[in-house]
């Protein structure tokens, strides 16, 4: 029994026995280069044509195939195939140089895929993963040998492993991942956390492991050989973990937190998985994935169907598209954009679009005649200064005049900013004046808090998403948005990452948007991690801080008057109609009304029933009774005025309700802070 340290990608446990990759025959640096220079060239031109149209055949019914998340790596070997700089030069290499077509293609490859490897942009880098995976599948066909077969569940081992090769395998069999090289940023890394198994590389122990050996993952340990009784306990620890994750991520399919979780989307093609995952809304879609492989810009008619599309399926949920966030590693073939020695920090996010106003006038057009159908917000990466925000208004307004001149229905969306330079983090206090939600996108934010690059080779030990610099600084920009009564989300991988859940909630975040198959997971640590945060503030206190219950109003009084038979909303004291401070429901013009000054800012449901209507500002909710009533849950007197800021909904117009499901919160300081009344009204409106 051997033990080694590795470095993780993806954290977990797992045990089973090796299934052991190996590079197809004349893949080494020895290969298939030394071969005779004379060779029958048209044969091996038509050779590689055959292997290419087989591999093309196999990736596209792979394609056709595969889970939502990860068709587009297959799609990326397609365009590959297609590539000039690619194909072209393999045929060059058989044409001029008479070699064989695997020695061509090896070349050809392993040039590419160490040129972009060396480019310094983590998007770039990244298609180099996928160059070396389609240089495997043509050396396969070429030398005719047949793919890899994961027939039982297995530890796939591995010197260097392709995406679309891992993407290929039964995913039911995949129990973990060790390769000698990796990353934990790589494509490889992100199937490997869709597919909740673990990763681990870092040695070249990994490539002395042989076919069929027992091993062990232990987060970043492995142990080769383990004895019987090891590798029995090990076996059991690893059945056990999954039958408790999947009775957690059950029990959180209908659970309920504080904390929302949203998705993150890259486009209209997670649409159907989106609307069966569970989630509460979109906390971020990509829409940079619009703009990208493709030959010329999408148009504004084309970006507002599929803004349409997102926001009608989520029927009055938040749909969060941030505007394009084009340039350092995500580079669009069609757009000029200079070399630049530090993309990462140049030219990208709001500073491109901003430089291409034209392109960025065109999505925020089609943003606008989206809202139109569905609770759009629209959401601006890269932001460092509080003038970013000024222009991108500025921008909003000259549009929707455009609208307006042209007789096309609009409506201007809620505008928020990704939060991911150290600068809007320090800065937030100001940002919050003038936006409507934070949202923090940790993987900048981490590169550069601690000025380290994610792709920079050796440097694992220095980057930690959990640092105390950026939960701090996650700290304050969540402080600031409460401040000035807005929210704040994590849309990076720190929002499904279990040892971050926790702190993330404790530093006030209140929405953790994480990608389509992490939904339930999350909210599986959502629930547990408030549920010991509220017991470690009770033993901190010595006093019970019960956080209200999620499914019945604590203390609620079953009946409020004999006109209105229904609990009341929130705890407090109750205010005779004669006695509110608004002529308006006082006078019971409207209906039978009651008045409550609450305790707390949480407001439920009165009854069972349908939700009607929530208002734009989401200070009041209409209630359509079982028994056939309408009610109106007013929080706040005059508290229109306030434009949604401070209150938070959690239901939707339609949407089934039961007597003490959350309707919304409050923020009972930011409405005193405005001269204004706290106090929620209940009226029974007048049939």
């Amino acid at each position: 029994m051997k033990e080694y340290d590795l470095k993780i990608a993806q954290s977990g446990f797992a045990a089973g026995t090796a299934f052991v990759i190996t590079q197809p025959a004349g893949t080494g640096k020895n290969g298939s280069q030394e071969e005779q220079k004379e060779v029958d060239r048209n044969k091996e031109l038509l050779d590689f044509d055959s292997a290419a149209l087989s591999v093309r055949n196999e990736l596209e019914s792979a394609a056709a195939n595969a889970e939502k998340e990860n068709a587009s790596i297959y799609e990326a070997e397609i365009m590959l195939l297609e590539d000039a700089k690619f194909s072209g030069a393999v045929r060059d290499q058989i044409q001029n140089d008479s070699v064989s077509a695997s020695a061509a293609v090896e070349r050809t490859g392993n040039a590419l895929a160490d040129e972009l490897g060396k480019s310094g942009s983590e998007y770039i880098s990244k298609r180099s993963d996928d160059i070396r995976g389609i240089t495997g599948r043509l050396l396969a066909a070429l030398n005719g040998e047949s793919e890899h077969a994961l027939k039982e569940p297995s530890i796939i081992i591995a010197e260097e492993l392709s995406p679309a090769m891992l993407s290929s395998f039964n995913r039911e069999f995949i129990l973990g991942i060790i390769t000698v090289k990796g990353s934990p940023t790589s494509h490889v890394s992100i199937i490997a956390g869709n597919l909740a198994v673990p990763y681990v590389y870092g040695s070249d122990e990994a490539a002395a492991i042989t076919e069929g050996c027992r091993v062990i993952i232990d987060n970043g340990k492995i142990v080769i050989d383990p004895d019987d009784d090891t590798y029995k306990s090990a076996v059991k620890r690893m059945e056990e973990e999954k039958a408790e994750k999947k009775q957690a991520e059950e029990e959180a399919a209908g659970g309920a937190c504080r904390t929302r979780i949203y998705a993150n989307i890259a486009g209209v093609q997670d649409i159907d998985q989106l609307v069966a995952s569970g989630a509460e809304g979109v906390g971020l879609f990509r829409s940079e994935f619009l703009f990208l492989g493709r030959d010329s810009a999408p148009s504004e008619e084309e970006q507002f169907q599929a803004y349409k599309k997102a926001a009608e399926a989520m029927a009055g949920k938040d749909t969060v598209i941030r505007t394009m966030d084009l340039g350092s590693d995500k580079k669009a073939d069609w757009l000029d954009v200079p070399d630049e020695k530090n993309p990462a920090l140049g030219l990208r996010g709001l500073r491109l679009s901003l430089k291409e106003k034209d392109l960025f006038k065109s999505q925020l057009r089609a943003l606008l005649r989206a809202a139109v159908f569905g609770n759009v917000r629209i959401m601006i990466p890269m932001i460092a200064s509080s003038w970013e925000v000024d222009a991108v208004r500025s921008m909003i307004e000259e549009c929707s005049r455009e609208l307006s001149d042209e007789g096309v229905e609009y409506k201007i969306p809620p505008l928020g900013i990704m939060v991911e330079t150290p600068a809007a983090a320090v800065t937030a206090d100001i940002l919050a004046e003038k936006v409507d939600f934070f949202s923090i996108g940790t993987n900048d934010l981490t590169q550069y808090t601690l000025a380290l690059d994610r792709e920079a080779q050796g440097m694992d030990e220095y980057y930690d998403p959990c640092h105390e610099a950026i939960i701090r600084l996650i700290g304050m920009t969540a402080k600031a948005a409460h401040e000035h009564g807005i929210t704040t989300a994590v849309c990076g991988e720190l929002a499904a990452n279990p040892d971050a859940v926790k702190e993330l909630i404790k530093a006030g975040v209140d929405e953790l948007s994480v990608s389509l198959p992490k939904i339930n997971a999350t909210r599986a640590l959502a629930i547990k991690a408030e549920a010991e945060i509220n017991e470690e503030m009770e033993a901190e206190s010595g006093e019970i801080h019960d956080e209200p219950n999620l499914t019945t109003a604590p203390e609620a009084k079953e009946v409020l008057t004999d006109e209105m038979q229904i609990a009341a909303p929130a705890d407090g004291k109750l205010i005779p109609m004669e006695d509110i401070p608004d002529p308006v429901f006082s006078s019971g013009t409207l209906g039978e009304c009651i008045g409550i000054m609450p305790e707390s800012g949480t407001i439920y449901a009165p009854c069972d029933g349908k939700v009607l209507l929530v208002a734009e500002t989401k200070h009041a909710v209409t209630i359509k009774a079982d028994d056939g009533s309408s009610i109106l849950i007013h929080a706040g007197i005059d508290t229109v005025k306030l434009g949604g800021k401070g209150f938070r909904t959690f239901v939707n117009g339609g949407d089934t309700i039961k007597t003490g499901d959350r309707l919304l919160e409050a923020d009972l300081d930011v409405i005193r802070a405005a001269g204004l009344s706290p106090m929620i009204i209940t009226l029974l409106l007048k049939q």
